[in-house]
């Protein structure tokens, strides 16, 4: 446990800290649940050296995400929903329903969050729901072999949501192009895929630059994040865009601030909701 919080991977507490704070926006009742002094002193250190508002950010990227799985289970008998570097999300146990939740992520984080989960909904801090937990490295190309195995068959025909919260910017062309791929051969008609990205011009925002550098710094490693445009998902196979929204609309849908309504204050980050030919 004491790796997890001071690893990279340990970030995920914060982002459930970020929802715990603006819970009226995010809606995520359970977040507080993961939050650990650790996060805390992250947050507060995020808040001081990159910027203070990342508790508005994440809780309307959690609160875009959930009311699309809402939408889509409405709409689709028998749907499954898949979330592929989930982390602590509490998806499952924030809507009323028998649905399928298949959850992937580092082997770490899944260890932990499948023990925590087992343990709140048997004491009946969680409902129960029908999650299913599998650990993966989408940097491995033998394990996205694993993973296409796994999703083949836990999807097994029926209508399905794929959420890639969080994720893009972490990973490359020739993976993310892959995963397009799994997916295209999984997902039935009318099937979606729905993630959050970076454009192009995002690293010359004033939170970009102090947000990558902090990163490099804090964690002693050089990232680059893989950055895209409407182009690249135009040009995604098999898929047709149908929604398009981003963070400073959001904003205005579900909060009353407007500090992401220009450049200097905001993480550019944009949402795309794909559906299968």
């Amino acid at each position: 446990m004491d790796d997890l919080r001071t690893d990279v991977s340990g970030t995920a507490f914060v982002v459930n800290y970020s929802r715990s704070l603006k819970e009226d926006i995010s809606k995520d009742i359970y977040a507080k649940l993961w939050v650990t002094p650790e996060a805390k002193e992250l947050w507060n250190d995020l808040s001081e050296n990159v910027y203070p508002n990342d508790d508005l950010n994440l809780s309307l990227r959690n609160r875009f995400y959930l009311e699309h799985i809402k939408s889509f289970i409405r709409d689709n008998k028998n749907a499954v929903i898949v979330d592929v570097a989930s982390g602590f999300d509490d998806y499952p146990f924030l809507i009323e329903s028998e649905n399928r939740f298949i959850e992937f992520d580092l082997p770490d984080i899944i260890a932990f969050k499948e023990k925590k989960t087992s343990e709140w909904q048997k004491n009946n801090t969680l409902p129960k729901r029908n999650v299913q937990y599998y650990s993966t490295d989408l940097t491995s190309k033998d394990q996205r072999e694993e993973f296409k195995k796994i999703l083949t068959n836990e999807i097994s025909g029926n209508p399905s949501l794929i959420i890639m919260e969080g994720l893009t910017y972490y990973l490359n062309k020739e993976i993310l192009d892959d995963l397009f791929d799994i997916y295209s051969e999984i997902q039935i008609q009318g099937s979606e895929i729905v993630f959050d990205y970076w454009r192009p011009d995002a690293m010359a925002y004033p939170v970009m630059v102090r947000l990558k550098d902090y990163v490099n710094k804090k964690f002693n490693v050089k990232q680059d994040f893989y950055l895209f445009d409407e182009n690249y998902i135009q040009s995604i196979k098999n898929y047709k865009e149908f929604e398009s929204t981003e963070i400073a609309s959001l904003e205005l849908m579900y909060s009353p601030t407007l500090i992401f309504q220009g450049r200097d204050n905001k993480i550019p980050v944009y949402f795309s909701v794909l559906n299968r030919d």
